[in-house]
């Protein structure tokens, strides 16, 4: 109950003290192409590789601090080595396919408290599209202003000191509780097909909740699996959307 009057407590000071801040505005995003084999273009490429971060006004130094993480991003992207499936392979696409990889953005939510990022990694390689995510969320003011933050910070609720990991943070330990439950639930009525021999272990070495997640519109913590981690590739890549209403309720 303490904890809980903690985490209650800390969350209503994050709201009061960003009161006075506004939500970012969006800028043109970074861009970026390259085509295999050099010289190509977007009719002759075997392989096309595109990007795009996002960039926003700077109003503050949390805005500067975002837009240099994504150029550092970007700048990263631009100089990623190709797929050895494209550079080591004698195989060419079939006529009218081109292998390759798109690597685009959504910003998911923009408010006075919090800027969430989703990155997507599309990939065709010549045998079927795979997609996989990452997500950054970013705090708009207080102590983290401009900088990623975890699920612990963006809760209220701090790294445990004890914790060997963020695996086993205390708010990990919740999250993994309500999606093991969730997984019990659908798996018992057949609403996705995991695979039979799925444990609450093997959950939580494919799956970690301190970075996992993004903000969507609506304020929920939005939880996501890459695809063919614990379920049939076919399902694609799991969400598991909470409110922090939800989250807080699985507190001991």
């Amino acid at each position: 109950m303490k904890r809980l009057l903690c985490m209650v407590v800390a969350l209503c000071l994050l709201v009061t003290g960003s009161a006075m801040a506004q939500p970012a505005t969006e800028a043109a995003p970074i861009t970026g192409q390259r085509y295999y084999p050099d010289g190509s273009d977007a009719d002759s490429a075997v392989y096309t590789f595109r990007y795009a971060c996002p960039q926003f006004t700077v109003q503050t130094e949390a805005d500067e601090a975002m837009n240099a993480y994504f150029i550092s991003l970007a700048s990263d992207l631009g100089a990623s080595p190709l797929p050895d499936t494209v550079t080591e392979s004698e195989l060419l696409p079939m006529d009218g396919y081109t292998y390759y990889t798109l690597v685009a953005y959504q910003v998911t939510a923009n408010t006075d408290e919090y800027v969430s990022v989703l990155l997507t990694n599309r990939q065709f390689l010549g045998i079927t599209e795979s997609e996989s995510w990452t997500a950054v969320v970013f705090a708009r003011d207080g102590v983290y202003a401009g900088q990623p933050v975890s699920l612990s910070q963006a809760m209220g609720l701090e790294q445990d000191e004890n914790a060997a990991d963020a695996q086993n943070s205390y708010a990990s330990g919740l999250v993994y509780g309500l999606v093991w439950q969730i997984i019990l639930e659908q798996r018992s009525t057949l609403q996705r097909e995991y695979f039979p021999d799925l444990t609450k272990a093997a959950l939580e070495n494919v799956f970690s909740p301190e970075s996992d997640f993004y903000f969507d519109a609506n304020g929920n913590f939005v939880f996501f699996i890459q695809a063919g981690q614990i379920a049939s590739e076919m399902e694609g890549i799991l969400t598991f959307p909470f409110s922090l209403a939800e989250l807080l309720s699985a507190v001991q």
